[in-house]
């Protein structure tokens, strides 16, 4: 199998474990909706991994191997042996044949004895395209499949006839606004008593059983409800994408798993749907299970109402009581689907590069007794012009650090951009880095050796700092730390000499030459290199202090400027707000609306919707879940205008735009914001104003139906 087919295999079972784990993470507390998404999401990025593979980016990781060992070399002197050995271990020498003065073996086996028949090989090409053909067999076969399989429901559509009774047509329409389904949605009933299905994206169609009539009025909505739930959601054209993923991965169990994970989430979300719709689930439950056994199976590309082997789960979950039924809302699903890109691109760009590990010449071994360590390595292009990103692993340690662009090209003897294969030296005061690496377009990687300096630990412990091991050397050397870094920690910053333990720590975390001078000159010097390797721990470079000086917050002092950047308030949040008005707060104050939520995109967006507050007025709108999507939303349905303080008390009393639609279209669209919030204190809500209607209780005032709920009236 190559190497592209085995990446994509691993991907895909990465793609498919990470899902996983989603699931599991989401399974109690999430909504079926939401886990379905997940799944989507999953089936959509094995689908496009193949695609995407070829045209990300490339980020390559190094895996070192070992080149086999060469074959022994005979000592001086001595004929080079060309026996063979068989396989019973004889020894035949291999001559010349007088024929045509090619080599052969003469014939050494027993008078009378027959040759041997040749047995057929198969070779390793041979089995690879095999398994190639018996892969494309399956791929073809599947597909096939999903090309015949709409025959079968276009055979079963033509055998049905369109329903145009009006109790029929007026509950579809019904159940179709309140579902929000866009277009029409074709009724037909079957000539036959087939199971209720759904099926097609363009035109979809629901087809009713001969018996259908038959149904009480109750068992026509649910049914209805539960089948343009599939319309509304796009069901259809996920479970298409699903068979077409195990189409192309039909070898892998792992995603037949996921998409049997697909269809049940698909069925739990469209069973919440219903009830959300004012069901009752007992009711709604004893039409599933009517229905599951009176009639057969859907046929396999449609999704019909229920089947008899789902049903045991669907039926507990439907009278589960504590369990989530929200549908999935434009803000949750749009961070799934961000969550979901982030962990995409990184697996499809991700390739595992073989760098087989060079012998060293003689001139390049380290000394007999010295220790050496190995690891791998890689240089891309940074952010900043002229400067390269290196990272050094080795072992269970990752090393990071910028280098200047000239500086590595000047080691490696050549440009980066046009240079394939790299091999020089880095020599640093505590040893000798040996590279050996391929390149492509600028990035580089491939794997290192590391030899510690003699002299180096002698010259430390002539300081008083003590003698480090060879792998504090390796980690001295990775950040170029040594005697002139103590030099200039004496000389430039006034630092006391550290220990040994205080200088390696200083390695390990990024505190270098540069960093100590930079960080002088902005005014940090902290008197030790403990207090300084606290400020590079927490994110404080020279960089980030220019730019929160250059947005009115200079001369912090090291605790402060640490609790700036613990809690996110960097130069451009500070410029963001000052941007919208907000300019000179304080750093506490920074600090508190950032911890609250309250950023830039948060007031812009509440400011374009006529709400100008103060900082503290734009957090406690914050805290209480008031965003520019639910004032929008309010606004759409007629609320428009309405203070902050309104907002918030509509908010923290679950008005939201869900409920104020549904109770609009129940009959009461208009009403003031403060009498909703009396109605949803009490009680109130969509599913109880149904049961009344179903009883013939309507067109009552807000204080009459609060008084009716209050007593308890809830048959």
């Amino acid at each position: 199998m190559s190497l592209f087919a085995l990446d994509i295999i691993v991907r895909a079972s990465a793609l498919l474990a990470a899902a996983a784990l989603a699931d599991f993470v989401l399974c109690r507390r999430a909504s079926a909706a939401t886990r379905h998404l997940v799944w989507t999401l999953a089936i959509g990025a094995l689908l496009a991994l193949p695609i995407a593979s070829y045209v990300l980016p490339e980020w390559t990781v190094p895996v070192p191997i070992a080149r086999p060992f060469a074959p022994r070399v005979a000592p001086t002197g001595t004929a080079p042996s060309n026996a063979v050995v068989t396989p019973a271990g004889a020894s035949r020498a291999v001559v010349p044949c007088p024929e045509d003065g090619k080599r052969c073996e003469p014939d050494t086996a027993p008078a009378g004895a027959s040759a041997p028949a040749s047995v057929p090989r198969l070779t390793p090409g041979a089995a690879i395209a095999a398994l190639y053909a018996l892969y494309a067999a399956g791929v073809l076969l599947l597909l096939a499949r999903l090309i015949v399989e709409p025959f079968a429901l276009a055979t079963l559509t033509r055998a049905s006839r369109d329903v145009t009774d009006a109790a029929w047509c007026r509950l579809r329409d019904a159940a179709a606004a309140q579902l929000r389904v866009s277009g029409t949605v074709r009724l037909v009933r079957s000539e036959r008593d087939v199971m209720p299905l759904t099926f097609g994206t363009i035109a979809p169609t629901i087809v009713l059983p001969a018996s259908a009539d038959e149904w009480t009025e109750d068992r026509r909505r649910a049914v209805l409800l539960h089948e343009l739930a599939h319309v509304a959601r796009r069901d259809c054209l996920v479970q298409r994408l699903a068979a077409c993923a195990c189409a192309l991965y039909w070898p892998h169990p792992g995603v037949w798993w996921a998409a049997k994970r697909l269809r049940t989430e698909r069925e739990l979300a469209c069973d919440d749907r219903v009830l959300a719709s004012g069901a009752a689930a007992r009711d709604y439950a004893g039409h599933l299970l009517d229905v599951a056994h009176a009639f057969r199976a859907a046929p396999a590309p449609a999704l019909g109402i229920a089947r008899a082997r789902q049903l045991e789960n669907r039926l507990l979950a439907i009278l589960d009581e504590a369990r989530n039924r929200a549908a999935l809302g434009r803000g949750r699903g749009s961070v799934l689907v961000a969550v979901a890109i982030a962990v995409f691109l990184p697996m499809a760009g991700v390739r595992a590069a073989l760098m087989p590990i060079e012998p060293a010449s003689p001139a390049l071994l380290p000394a007999s007794g010295a220790q050496e360590f190995t690891g791998t390595w890689e240089v891309h292009l940074s952010r900043d012009p002229g400067q390269v990103q290196i990272n050094v692993r080795s072992g269970h340690s990752t090393n990071g650090r910028t280098m200047a662009l000239a500086d590595i090209e000047r080691l490696a003897g050549t440009t980066l951009a046009s240079a394939s294969m790299v091999h020089f030296p880095i020599r640093r005061e505590a040893g000798t880095f040996m590279i050996h690496g391929t390149c492509r377009n600028s990035a580089c990687a491939g794997t290192f050796v590391f030899e510690p300096s003699a002299t180096f630990g002698a010259e430390l412990a002539k300081r008083g700092i003590g003698r480090p091991t060879p792998q504090d050397q390796f980690y001295l050397a990775v950040s170029d730390i040594g005697i002139a870094y103590l030099d200039t920690l004496a000389a430039a910053a006034g630092y006391a000499t550290p220990d040994l333990r205080t200088l390696v720590g200083a390695a390990q975390h990024g505190a270098d030459g540069g960093y100590v001078k930079d960080m002088a000159a902005l005014g940090y010097r902290l008197g030790t290199v403990d207090a300084l390797i606290r400020l590079r721990d927490h994110g404080v470079d020279p960089e980030y202090v220019r730019g929160m000086a250059a947005n009115g917050l200079a001369k912090l002092s090291a605790d402060d400027i640490v609790l700036a950047r613990d809690h996110g308030v960097d130069p451009d949040y500070v410029h963001g707000l000052a941007a919208l008005g907000f300019g000179g707060l304080g750093l506490d104050a920074l600090v508190g609306a950032r911890d609250h939520g309250v950023d830039p995109e948060y007031i812009r967006g509440m400011q374009s919707l006529g709400h100008k507050l103060t900082i503290d007025g734009f957090t406690r709108t914050r805290d209480h879940g008031v965003d520019p999507e639910y004032v929008r939303d309010l606004a759409s349905l007629g609320y428009a205008g309405l203070t902050d303080d309104a907002l918030v008390g509509a908010r923290d009393h679950g008005v939201d735009p869900e409920y104020v639609r549904a109770m609009a279209e129940l009959g009461y669209k208009g009403i003031a914001i403060d009498a909703l919030i009396r109605m949803r204190d009490h009680g109130v809500d969509p599913p109880y104003v149904r049961r009344l209607q179903q009883r013939g209780i309507s067109t009552l005032s807000v204080d009459e139906i609060i008084r009716l709920r209050d007593r308890g009236d809830d048959r």
